[in-house]
């Protein structure tokens, strides 16, 4: 796989960016009035608007539509270590994400990719709106979320230093990183609010808006839900500033997402769902449905299975257990096990409205201010959950149901017994732990399938418990209990930033390796 230099990429790839995506963003505009807080007149060339092209160009960068990047970042990262689907193509057998052992090649997927999606953009934005205006806002909290994802990934990254004509620039420590983070996407919110409060016209933005229409009261809401997730990623290591941000974003004004339409999907994708895609047009199919969703789902016979995962003709609702190192045929035998329910045409989930009550219960539990008590959000977010999922909560909220174990149907050394055995129903007798691995398990299941921040939930918290894949090939770089940790930088760095890079390395205290945790991940 060619490795990609932010700075070549950038030169290269603005022209391209724009002419390819013009064809949706032709039309009659009205002048804009004179709101500071709105879109400003200077955006305008000729019957498109500038900085909504580059706007558009920057929403990949949170969830991937194009199909390979999407393969190689939300499915086999994403979608494996957060436990929602098991990657099975052997793909040469030459190391993959999914036995702990990807070839060097891939570890600069989510960097390589990511970054020149945000920097291609971002820094015109800001130079053609002078840093102000809505669109400007918009593009700060994209840049955050972006971020937050590819830091979820390695650890340290460039951010602060990242000047518009610097990229290969000293890393910012994940301490550093929050705290900038932060304030960059407060200052977005404010923006924001203030557009909404002086009654700015947004309305030539909504054909630029893969998410929400241009319906920016949706986006301060995902902006402050988006907060609170970053304040519950470091709990364990900056708990006053945790509760202090968290707190913040739940008492704003607008608040947090709170009904099922706040959730935010992407539309955006090169012809079709890359998911369904890769699950069922690339040679037979080259994901299934996980082990770990079919256990806690059967076992708790949860009306969101049958909307999850497909029935297979042969076992009923049964996945793949993750991380079994594939032959060409157990390949074809693990493709008539049940595969992920999911259209051509479905958006991609960017975040579920329902995360946002169980990141509020967790605060909650914890002694916080959220605006009800732990067991009132955790309930509402599986109902909110079964609301966007189309399925009836029934008496699930009282139901003392447990996972079930697995049995493979291909070869029975990989049946294993049940990851847990926490039940659906709140307990508010039992202590702190138990009911965080039961607010982590439904913040699992309410997040599929979109896998990254189950992923970050494992690493700091230890829930929820999922098996431990089949083959761990990492040579003994990985503990197949604790699980891939984190990637190594990529190739590309080494090659154009070296110094600043291995002065990364040395703010992660611990090798560049997937076994090194990363600055908030260090309870699990």
């Amino acid at each position: 796989m060619k490795r990609i230099n932010i700075n070549s990429y950038i030169k290269s790839s603005i022209y391209m960016m724009a002419i390819s995506l013009l064809s949706g963003c032709t039309g009659n505009f009205e002048d804009y009035n004179k709101n500071p807080y709105g879109p400003l007149s200077s955006d305008l060339l000729g019957d498109n608007v500038e900085t909504g092209i580059l706007i558009k160009a920057m929403f990949p960068a949170i969830v991937q539509g194009q199909q390979n990047n999407s393969q190689m970042i939300d499915q086999m990262i994403g979608l494996e270590y957060g436990g929602h689907a098991s990657m099975i193509n052997p793909w040469g057998n030459s190391g993959n994400y999914y036995t702990y052992n990807p070839r060097i090649g891939w570890y600069g997927n989510t960097f390589d990719t990511s970054m020149p999606q945000i920097y291609s953009n971002f820094f015109q934005i800001k130079d053609k709106t002078g840093g102000k205006g809505v669109v400007y806002a918009w593009a700060e909290v994209l840049r955050v979320a972006a971020s937050l994802k590819i830091s979820d990934c390695y650890g340290p990254i460039p951010y602060s230093k990242i000047n518009g004509t610097a990229y290969t620039v000293a890393y910012d420590s994940m301490e550093e990183l929050y705290n900038q983070m932060f304030a960059d996407l407060e200052d977005g919110i404010s923006i924001f609010k203030a557009a909404l409060a002086s009654g700015a016209d947004v309305s030539t933005l909504a054909d630029f808006d893969y998410v929400y229409g241009g319906n920016f009261t949706k986006w301060v809401k995902y902006a402050n839900t988006l907060k609170l997730r970053m304040a519950m990623r470091i709990v364990n290591v900056a708990p006053a500033l945790s509760k202090e941000k968290a707190e913040e974003a739940v008492n704003d004004s607008y608040g947090v997402m709170a009904e099922a339409g706040d959730a935010a999907f992407s539309s955006f994708n090169d012809g079709m769902n890359p998911f369904y895609r890769a699950a069922y047009t690339w040679n037979g199919g080259e994901f299934r449905a996980s082990a770990n969703i079919t256990s806690y789902l059967g076992g708790y016979k949860d009306p969101r299975l049958t909307i999850y995962v497909k029935e297979s003709e042969e076992n009923g609702y049964v996945g793949v257990r993750n991380g079994i190192s594939q032959t060409a045929s157990s390949f074809a035998s693990y493709q008539k096990l049940s595969n992920v329910n999911v259209g051509e045409g479905d958006k991609l989930l960017v975040m579920s409205a329902a995360e946002a009550y169980f990141l509020r219960a967790e605060g909650a539990l914890r002694g916080w201010n959220m605006g009800g008590t732990a067991k009132e959000l955790y309930e509402t977010g599986i109902a909110v959950s079964m609301a966007e999922k189309g399925a009836s909560v029934g008496d699930y909220l009282s139901s003392k149901a447990v996972p079930e174990a697995y049995t493979d149907p291909v070869n029975s050394k990989y049946n294993v017994v049940a990851a847990s055995t926490i039940c659906p129903a709140y307990d508010e007798m039992a202590d702190f732990e138990v009911n965080l691995e039961r607010i982590m398990v439904q913040k699992w299941i309410a997040s599929y399938p979109s896998g990254w921040e189950t992923w970050a939930d494992i690493r700091r918290t230890g829930y929820p418990k999922l098996f431990p894949v089949g083959n761990n090939l990492s040579g003994g770089v990985v503990n197949t209990d604790r699980g891939m940790r984190r990637l190594p930088y990529p190739q590309s760095e080494y090659n154009t930033n070296l110094t600043n890079v291995n002065a990364a390395v040395g703010m992660l205290g611990g090798a560049d390796n997937a076994g090194t945790d990363l600055w908030w991940a260090k309870k699990n």
